[in-house]
């Protein structure tokens, strides 16, 4: 214990360290007993609140858990889920949501536990379950995620260096060509979604139910608003016509997965639709797509991959659609940065990264000209 006396007062001070941080004080008293017990009790305090000031221990499965209490109201609730869960061993497999084999960390680990060769096994077993690069940066960053949500929350955490770790294990998003439709694809899927398609075996449009009607009318008007919109279906199947502004012909969308607001002007075809649509809707209808309760629609492509196979067009999904969006925006001149902003990207870099070589090559196009030329003077065909 440590109490001193100043010339300029007649009371004891309290003076000591913790964990090298200096506590000094007036004990309130000239009296040198209790001066001594109240110095007793600030080193007590001081020695609570530092440890209530250290990190705490989280094991591996509460610190994911804890991560994903924090994401519930994500559009992208599931795919989180699964790239968290899938970092200790649990996996299903998406269609038969049947429990597969993978890898994973004992959940029981503290996670301040975690080293950089535990890391780089987790990436080498990815890589021996041929997940693709792009896959194992998701997950990666879903750790990365994990790991900053506890250290806000106060819990130990450990020190990695992620960027370190991608950079030596050569981690980056695959760049596989984008699937987009061409016009002739757009047209036969189009012509598949109609409401007033006709073929053996279908109820006419007159012997329809209203549900049935309801869902075609849906699928078709769906497909064609990602079409135009290039936005995601999550945040179309959440639209609601309080944000729909026909007078000005623009839509307000608001992007949950990055947190972003963007306002759209409508295609021709995009507000025949919504006018359309408009006009049929009730008074207590909040979402442009609604389900029969009431709430919005949830994403249902059993009737989208069924109009792809009739139309002979592989490889596509919902997501395909706001790829063919923004495909035509740059193969058409529009600037990079325009397209970002429609699509909703953070930054332009994002775009740029998957659809700038889409872009006509200024290069290229004058090397022809230059060649062109050349061959006309000198004959050459």
């Amino acid at each position: 214990m440590s109490i001193v006396r100043h010339a300029a007062s007649p009371n004891w001070y309290y003076s000591f360290q913790l964990h090298g941080k200096k506590h000094f004080g007036s004990t309130g008293t000239s009296n040198k007993t209790v001066a001594k017990k109240v110095e007793d009790g600030e080193r007590r305090k001081a020695i609570e609140a530092s440890l209530n000031d250290r990190a705490k221990p989280v094991t591996l499965t509460a610190a994911i858990q804890q991560f994903l209490d924090s994401k519930r109201d994500n559009s992208e609730y599931s795919n989180i889920k699964a790239r968290a869960n899938k970092l200790v061993g649990i996996k299903n497999h998406p269609g038969t949501k049947i429990r597969v084999a993978c890898f994973g960390f004992d959940g029981s680990t503290m996670l301040h536990d975690l080293k950089t060769k535990d890391i780089q096994r987790l990436v080498l077993e990815r890589r021996k379950e041929q997940n693709a690069n792009g896959t194992i940066l998701y997950e990666l960053l879903t750790l990365n995620a994990i790991i900053k949500l506890c250290r806000k929350l106060g819990y130990e955490v450990p020190a990695l260096n992620m960027a370190e770790i991608k950079r030596d294990n050569a981690i980056k998003p695959d760049r596989k060509r984008i699937r987009f439709l061409s016009i002739e694809e757009e047209a036969r899927l189009l012509e598949e979604l109609h409401p007033n398609r006709t073929a053996r075996g279908l109820a006419t449009v007159a012997k329809q139910t209203e549900e049935m009607r309801r869902m075609k009318n849906d699928a078709y008007d769906f497909a064609v608003l990602l079409l135009d919109l290039g936005c995601r279906h999550s945040e179309l199947s959440k639209l609601k016509w309080q944000d729909v502004r026909l007078d000005r012909n623009e839509v307000q969308l608001y992007r949950p997965k990055v947190g972003n607001l963007s306002m759209l002007q409508l295609t021709n075809r995009a507000r025949e639709i919504l006018q359309r649509r408009f006009a049929a809707k009730t008074t207590s209808q909040t979402y442009i797509f609604e389900s029969k309760v009431g709430g919005p629609r949830k994403y249902s492509p059993k009737a989208f991959r069924s109009a792809c196979d009739r139309a002979g067009i592989d490889g596509v999904s919902f997501h395909n659609l706001r790829k063919t969006c923004a495909s035509r925006l740059v193969q058409n001149n529009v600037p990079i940065h325009y397209v970002s902003k429609i699509l909703g990207h953070t930054t332009v870099d994002i775009t740029a990264h998957y659809y700038a070589d889409l872009a006509p090559s200024d290069a290229s196009r004058l090397a022809v000209d230059v060649l062109n030329r050349l061959h006309a003077a000198t004959g050459a065909e």
